[in-house]
Formats: C-alpha cells, sequence, structure tokens
C-alpha cells in the first residue's frame, strides 16, 4: 500500500509539473509574438531615421514616386499588432490566474471540492476561446489536467498538506 502511495504522489506530482510548465508553454506562445512585433517596430523606427535623409533629398529633387515607394516600403514593414494587445494581456492574465488557482488547489488536498479547482479549468478554457485553435492545442494536455484533478481530488502531491 505504500507502494502505490508513493505511485499516485510521484504520478500527481509528475502531471502538476506538466501542467504549470504547459500553462508557462501557453503564456510564452502569447509573448513571444508581442516581443517580436516590438522589437520590428524598434526596427521601423531606426530605418524610418535613416532613410530620413533621403526622403528629404528625393522630396526636394521632386521626385515624389520614389518618396512614396520609401514610405510604402516603411509603413508596410510592421504588421499590424497594436490591434490584438488588449486581448494578448487578457489571455495571459487568465492564463496567470489559472496557475495561480491550480497552485492554490494543489495545496487543499483534504477538501473535495473548493472554488479553485473549478476555476483553473474554466480559466483555460476561455483563454484557449480567446487564443483561438492553434493556442487551445498548446493548452489542451493542461486543460485535461485540471479537469482530471475535478475528477480525482485525492491525489496528493508530495510536500501538500
Amino acid at each position: 500500500m505504500s507502494e502505490e502511495r508513493q505511485l499516485s504522489s510521484g504520478m500527481a506530482t509528475f502531471g502538476f509539473a506538466v501542467l504549470v510548465l504547459d500553462l508557462a508553454v501557453g503564456i510564452g506562445f502569447v509573448l513571444v509574438p508581442l516581443m517580436i512585433v516590438g522589437f520590428l517596430s524598434l526596427l521601423r523606427d531606426v530605418f524610418g531615421v535613416l532613410l530620413l535623409p533621403f526622403s528629404f533629398l528625393l522630396g526636394l529633387a521632386g521626385w515624389s514616386a520614389d518618396q512614396k515607394t520609401l514610405h510604402a516600403m516603411q509603413t508596410g514593414f510592421l504588421p499590424d499588432g497594436s490591434a490584438h494587445m488588449l486581448r494578448a494581456g487578457s489571455i495571459i492574465l487568465l492564463l496567470a490566474v489559472s496557475i495561480l488557482c491550480s497552485v492554490m488547489a494543489s495545496r487543499r488536498v483534504g477538501q473535495s471540492v473548493c472554488v479553485e479547482r473549478w476555476l483553473a479549468p474554466c480559466l483555460t478554457g476561455i483563454a484557449a476561446w480567446l487564443g483561438g485553435g492553434t493556442l487551445a492545442l498548446v493548452l489542451l494536455p493542461a486543460f485535461f489536467l485540471q479537469c482530471a484533478a475535478l475528477r480525482y481530488p485525492g491525489l496528493r502531491i508530495a510536500g501538500a498538506r
């Protein structure tokens, strides 16, 4: 019986580590494109400063067609990422609160039903819905593990009270 309990504890610890890692990967999955867009925005501003003398000289020479080409190159450099900033921030917030709820629920093993245990998969599901199909596939293992914690609340994690 002791081996069975240790196996259950080891499996629960492994599942909890996979859950937290998967949710952290989901946060990274949302953050990395925002960081890339920020880097491209910075690069566009640097190239804008470098192209400023040429734009000024083309304007003085009266070559408006070449000036339009430079402007089109500068504006087409960056994808429109600012429109989705609020949605990405809300996804990150939902996933962070879901991690917090999972950690809090894992420490309360004496209670069979707690609010955190129900709230964690709901927040993960909402974040997956807001993020779209690709993020939903990334968050699917975490969602299944959180639903399994609803079904089997008696799994003890090593070090839980």
